[in-house]
Parts: structure tokens; C-alpha cells; sequence
């Protein structure tokens, strides 16, 4: 398999966080929206995780469409890969980062993630699974606390300043746009 390639999705062993945060939009709103807001927008890092810079589309179909894929770029240089698995939209949509260049390669070879909006009331409650596959055993345990306590922590971060914006701004703008 070469790094293109996403590997297989595991049916087990997963290092996984969920955050979630309710915003007062309309759920049928978020995901278009989100889904083509610029990831280096609100993925802004924490001590351990890099924020990110940038992406670039791989070949195949637009992003947004399930088999879409891009290259993720790292302000401390790395980059992975990620793709889209599954749209269920405007509900949820799952996809796989795999092809890490980051220490997070020598723990996980892959995650995978499910992103959801759910009707709350007259607003949307976000709701966003995350977990790094742990090559084995060994890995689990620091992969584990690397998941709880920082990419959780990296994770609502983002939620909170898509929520500021959303709530500000609505979906009319994007976050550098506004």
C-alpha cells in the first residue's frame, strides 16, 4: 500500500475523545458551511498539537463528496493525509487522516472521525467523535492521553471559534472574511 492509499478502517482499539457545543444556527446550516470553511480557520493548535496552515486537494472528487481527499499541512512542517468516507448531510459526515509525518506516527497509523449536527431546541448541537487507531498495545496508553487531554482540548478550541462566528456572523461569511 503506498501513503496515497488510506489504510483500512480497524474495527477496534481506537485512542477517542467527543466534544460537543450547541450553536444557535440552524442545523440544516452547519455542515454546508463547514465543510468548506477553511480548516487553518479554526484549527488553531495547542501546545502539542501544531496548528494548521493549509490544504491541498489530491486527485478524485470535490471535497465535500465521500472519497474526496486532501493534504493537510502543520505549522511545525508535517503533514497528513485525509479523506472523506461517508456524507450523511446536513447531518454528518465521517472521515479518516492517516499518513501522519508527526511523532503521532510512531502511536497511530490512522483516525477516524465523525462529525455531526444534531436539531437542539431552535439551535444545533455539534457533536464530534475523534479516535486515533493505536498501532498496538504499547501505543495505546500515551496515544490515550495525547487523545483526552490535548487533541480533545485542540478539538473545542475549534468549536468554540466556529461558534463565535457562526453565532456572530451566520453562514454568510467565512471566518477570515468576517
Amino acid at each position: 500500500m503506498n501513503a496515497m492509499t488510506p489504510p483500512p478502517l480497524a474495527s477496534g482499539n481506537y485512542a477517542s475523545t467527543r466534544v460537543e457545543e450547541t450553536i444557535a444556527i440552524s442545523p440544516n446550516a452547519f455542515l454546508p458551511w463547514y465543510i468548506h470553511e477553511p480548516i487553518e480557520n479554526f484549527m488553531k493548535g495547542t501546545l502539542v498539537a501544531p496548528p494548521i496552515t493549509g490544504t491541498e486537494p489530491l486527485p478524485g472528487p470535490d471535497w465535500g463528496e465521500a472519497g474526496a481527499a486532501r493534504k493537510i499541512f502543520f505549522k511545525d512542517g508535517t503533514t497528513s493525509l485525509e479523506r472523506i468516507v461517508e456524507t450523511d448531510f446536513p447531518r454528518s459526515y465521517k472521515y479518516q487522516p492517516w499518513a501522519y509525518t508527526s511523532p503521532v506516527r510512531f502511536l497511530s497509523g490512522h483516525a477516524v472521525s465523525t462529525m455531526s449536527a444534531l436539531p437542539d431546541g431552535a439551535g444545533t448541537r455539534i457533536v464530534w467523535d475523534y479516535g486515533f487507531h493505536a498501532k498496538n498495545g504499547l501505543a495505546y496508553g500515551p496515544l490515550a492521553l495525547f487523545v483526552r487531554y490535548d487533541w480533545a482540548r485542540n478539538l473545542k478550541n475549534a468549536l468554540v471559534i466556529l461558534k463565535k462566528h457562526l453565532e456572530t456572523h451566520g453562514t454568510a461569511k467565512r471566518i477570515h472574511e468576517a
